[in-house]
């Protein structure tokens, strides 16, 4: 037995009735084993351990556990610090759950585990605490231990996604219920606004308004409860706020510890994000105002990079269809977090100075209405940036100059280094505090910084586009090329976009389509195809001449002979943000 994952099943046939296995063997992992596996699969091949050593009155095996968590620590790469912790005290509440043959204390234990692990009710885990349930002479099955709070939760999505806000209520009340029992602050107020959308989607604004106020008195009530932790070097946040993935399990927020007993600044501000998307939500609605939605959306989803591919686009995008007047001109995946990303892509593009310019006004004034205040300063300067590589650093300072007032304040690390960036006379120098302010904008939820050469005697090579379809709009390197593409546009690109994507996956090169073959999977003339990538490639160029200095070669996204592709020679990725099935939107 070798891998981390091979000793999983092997726990997985013993709790099954199959193959009886030395539990303390199969949980003593070498540390060679250890090196390459995901934090995750180890600690769940812990815990499902743990289970079974204390099956039929067995004993604890926490001190091999221990072991091997410990060997892991030191040994992998791998080890990200935001799961072993947690399934250390796992392992200690589930001991006081055998030893108090508590139902409510197992059925703690599984909720815990679950967070952020969509294959948790198909896994062997319900069987399992079922088993100590029956060993502690309750009558409990897997069942009792499938519907946790994140599951609940999941199904609550996926109704409320369908449009379906009576099925959706239950479940997110169900999962709400739980979270709050088991201290998930930053979960329950998150679970609050889900509830707050259900209502808003069944057109009870009344309902929604009150359950904005009994968020608000939960918020208050658990900010009265936990003092402000003292600020410093090493202190320890009692949520994590950032995309983090490790094997099957992905979060967005996370709780790093049970049983938090102080909060921090930051994890103050997590909660109280929750409450201002409400505010802003109920005010959408009721006054169907974009500008509201689109704070709703910003604040709700900022630093959320895998956003896009949740049922929030789609279950936003059913609210702006029932109560904005124009919904079809609000795009639901151009969140600012997206804008932003795309403002930086555009560098690669050389972007004029009245395009970027504008997005960064843009982009400002929206976050500053969404509240998002350090975010707003930190696109100026972001800004200040990307205008002085391209553009020279007298036009970016003259720029950057007229918000000097707000920025001192609110900044002022960062917008010294970036003032030092500018004023450096050597290259060597720039490229020196360039890496400072990067290090400094890396506290914050931004977007990172990409291809931005240290070196700024030179200019980016944009030889990887970004192709993206972001409902009806299509972006090109950052570069808004159609506002509503094209229908039979949007049939092509899903075409070869989806052999791209297989075929970069697999490693190798994607193929050429025949216009017959092209013409039939999407259901056009050969010649309405010609037609349609002649329109493309013009359209392409026109828009980049207007707003970049760089010339987009003719077939740089789309090559037609001898056949269609997706260059492979010049984009890096295609995407398409949908909030409805493929040949739905249209």
């Amino acid at each position: 037995m070798s891998s981390v994952v091979e000793r999983y099943r092997a726990l997985e046939e013993h709790v099954a009735g199959g193959r009886r296995v030395v539990v303390t063997d199969v949980v003593d992992v070498p540390a060679s084993d250890l090196r390459q596996a995901d934090e995750h699969d180890v600690a769940l091949l812990l815990l499902l351990g743990e289970l079974c050593a204390r099956m039929d009155d067995g004993t604890s095996a926490a001190p091999t556990l221990l072991a091997t968590a410990e060997k892991y620590v030191d040994t992998s790469f791998f080890y990200t610090g935001r799961i072993l912790p947690r399934t250390r005290e796992l392992i200690d509440l589930l001991g006081r759950a055998v030893h108090e043959r508590s139902l409510d204390l197992l059925a703690e234990v599984a909720d815990h585990l679950s967070q952020g692990w969509a294959g948790y009710a198909d896994s062997m885990f319900p069987s399992a605490f079922a088993r100590l349930a029956r060993d502690a002479g309750y009558d409990a099955g897997p069942e009792a231990f499938a519907q946790v709070s994140f599951v609940l939760w999941q199904k609550g999505l996926a109704a409320a996604a369908a449009g379906d806000a009576e099925r959706a209520v239950p479940l997110f009340q169900a999962s709400l219920d739980r979270y709050r029992r088991y201290r998930y602050f930053a979960d329950a107020s998150w679970l609050h606004t889900d509830l707050v959308v259900a209502h808003l989607l069944a057109g009870r604004q009344e309902e929604a308004a009150a359950e904005l106020e009994t968020q608000r008195t939960y918020v208050e009530k658990v900010l009265a409860d936990h003092p402000t932790a003292a600020s410093g070097a090493g202190r320890s946040y009692a949520f994590h706020l950032g995309d983090v993935q490790s094997g099957q399990y992905s979060t967005f927020v996370e709780s790093s510890a049970l049983r938090p007993t102080e909060l921090t600044e930051r994890d103050r501000s997590l909660l109280l994000r929750y409450v201002r998307t409400s505010e802003f939500l109920i005010s959408a609605c009721r006054y169907g105002a974009q500008r509201d939605f689109d704070a709703a959306l910003d604040i709700f989803s900022f630093g959320w990079a895998t956003y896009q591919q949740s049922p929030y686009p789609r279950i936003f995008r059913r609210l702006g269809d029932r109560y904005l007047e124009a919904a079809d001109k609000w795009n639901v995946h151009l969140t600012a977090y997206e804008t932003w990303h795309r403002m930086l892509r555009s560098y690669r593009i050389r972007v004029k100075p009245g395009a970027l310019i504008d997005t960064a006004a843009t982009l400002h004034d929206r976050l500053g209405y969404a509240e998002l205040d350090s975010c707003a300063s930190l696109v100026l300067l972001d800004t200040a940036v990307l205008h002085a590589r391209l553009h020279g650093r007298d036009a970016s300072v003259e720029w950057i100059t007229r918000y000097l007032r707000d920025l001192r304040p609110a900044l002022p690390d960062a917008l010294s280094a970036v003032v030092d960036y500018l004023q450096a006379p050597r290259t060597a120098d720039r490229g020196q505090l360039l890496s400072r302010y990067i290090g400094l904008r890396a506290g914050h939820l931004a977007p990172e910084f990409l291809s931005l050469d240290l070196d700024d005697e030179k200019l980016p090579e944009p030889n990887r586009l970004e192709v993206t379809l972001y409902g009806p709009l299509l972006s090109i390197e950052g570069i808004t090329v159609y506002e509503n593409t094209p229908q039979p546009l949007i049939d092509i690109l899903r075409v070869l976009g989806h052999d791209f994507a297989r075929h970069l996956a697999s490693g190798s090169e994607p193929p050429f389509l025949s216009a017959a073959e092209l013409a039939e999977r999407t259901m056009r003339t050969s010649a309405a195809l010609a037609q349609t990538v002649r329109r493309f490639r013009i359209a392409c160029q026109e828009r980049f001449r207007d707003v970049a200095d760089y010339s987009l070669i003719q077939d740089a996204v789309l090559q037609g002979r001898p056949g269609y592709r997706l260059n492979p020679q010049s984009v890096h990725r295609f995407t398409e943000y949908a909030t409805a099935p493929a040949g739905e939107d249209g």
